[in-house]
């Protein structure tokens, strides 16, 4: 049985990737810095990590099940592809789904946040916020809405990631590339069950 290496550079304070079991198909992948993910944002997430895969093979980007299931975090691309010729720093393209909204609909969900809510968060114009980080004019029907601010200008609802979390997994697979053959009709060629796009079915 051969033996595939890959060899991997990381920044100063990067943690490797790591499986969290003999039978894991897959690597953990941890952020090599803190973030904050805002309402409706989409951050890249370093993970201080350069790899060199062996000629004919990839890497794919996964969501963890756990941050899918219990956040509105979610990796945009996934399953993302890495190429065994990229040699740039692994990045995770993460967004957070949860809307810029009244706080009211957040503490009913999360309870807990509401201790101490006024003493933390300040109540602020939605489209004086949404203009003045993005640059953007507020999307329709919120114009009349505020928003709840941290004391670092933080709304509620941010995600905020911490250095050596774990925030996707990494799988690694051998494509194939079969030979590109144009025709004129598919006809004849295997089955053609019809359909598609939902046509079986939700």
């Amino acid at each position: 049985m051969t033996v595939d290496y890959l060899y991997f550079t990381l920044e100063d304070g990067a943690k490797a990737p790591e499986r969290s079991s003999d039978d894991a198909a897959g690597y953990d992948l941890f952020a090599s810095e803190d973030v904050a993910i805002r309402p409706l944002e989409t951050v890249l997430v370093p993970t201080g990590i350069r790899m060199a895969m062996p000629p004919g093979m990839e890497a794919q980007v996964r969501p963890r099940s756990g941050l899918s299931l219990r956040t509105t975090l979610r990796i945009a691309n996934a399953p993302g592809t890495i190429d065994a010729d990229y040699r740039g720093m692994v990045g995770i393209i993460c967004q957070n789904l949860l809307p810029l909204t009244d706080p009211v609909a957040v503490l009913v969900k999360y309870p807990e946040l509401a201790k101490d809510f006024s003493a933390h968060y300040t109540m602020v114009s939605a489209a004086d916020y949404f203009e003045r980080e993005t640059g953007q004019p507020l999307p329709l029907g919120l114009t009349s809405q505020k928003i709840a601010v941290d004391q670092a200008g933080y709304p509620l609802g941010t995600y905020f990631i911490r250095k050596g979390e774990r925030i996707a997994q990494l799988v690694f697979t051998r494509p194939v590339f079969p030979s590109w053959r144009e025709t004129s009709t598919l006809e004849g060629i295997g089955r053609d069950r019809g359909g598609g796009f939902g046509s079986t079915g939700l």
